[in-house]
């Protein structure tokens, strides 16, 4: 099995960059995708399909760097960040192993929720307590207090490990995607606030 690697960001990331490197390093915890990324070397740019967003992701000796802009004399490939940073083309095997690696599995839907509870908990506006419904399973869980102040989130398992685990641009888009909740407009800003900071590394 191949060693640790090292997943770095430019000193002043912008928001994509914090994205692509969050989700590099959540495949880096996975033993297959891990050596994947190990054994990598070169560099791909990537740009956003629905703004002017880009990155470029440079692998060598184990290791990534991930800083914002695509650097010259690299083909720039489109992607749409929405659930799953899927690239419009893989000219390559390397943008072949980037959209892996970019995509890895969805966590459990309860180990999503409390890492996103422990990500968040405390935070200024955060419910004092969430409650997750997972309709397919018919199972629950609550985090924090189970009365007063409870933010609630039921959906399908899928959508709740997606929502919860920082996929897609927002919380919005998992409320598009089957994911429903019962609270107030102010707990939903600030779901969506905690989203981002989940989706953005913490």
């Amino acid at each position: 099995m191949s060693g640790a690697v090292s997943i770095e960001v430019e000193a002043d990331p912008t928001p994509l960059v914090l994205s692509l490197a969050r989700v590099l390093r959540e495949s880096a915890e996975i033993p297959e995708l891990r050596e994947l990324l190990s054994g990598l070397n070169g560099a791909v740019a990537l740009k956003s399909g629905l703004d002017s967003q880009a990155a470029t992701l440079g692998f060598a000796d184990g290791d990534a760097h991930v800083h914002h802009g695509a650097d010259e004399g690299l083909e720039v490939i489109p992607f749409v960040p929405f659930s799953e940073y899927a690239l419009a083309a893989k000219p390559d095997p390397l943008a072949d192993a980037v959209e892996r690696l970019l995509n890895p599995p969805l966590p459990e839907w309860r180990d999503a929720a409390s890492s996103f509870w422990a990500v968040n908990e405390g935070s200024e506006g955060f419910p004092e307590g969430l409650r997750v419904v997972c309709s397919t399973e018919e199972q629950e869980v609550t985090f924090g207090a189970d009365s007063g102040g409870v933010y609630e989130v039921h959906g399908p398992a899928e959508a709740l490990a997606a929502a919860f685990s920082g996929r897609g641009d927002s919380f919005l888009f998992a409320i598009a995607t089957g994911v429903t909740v019962v609270g107030g407009v102010g707990q939903l800003s600030a779901m969506c606030g905690a989203h981002w900071k989940v989706k953005f590394g913490g």
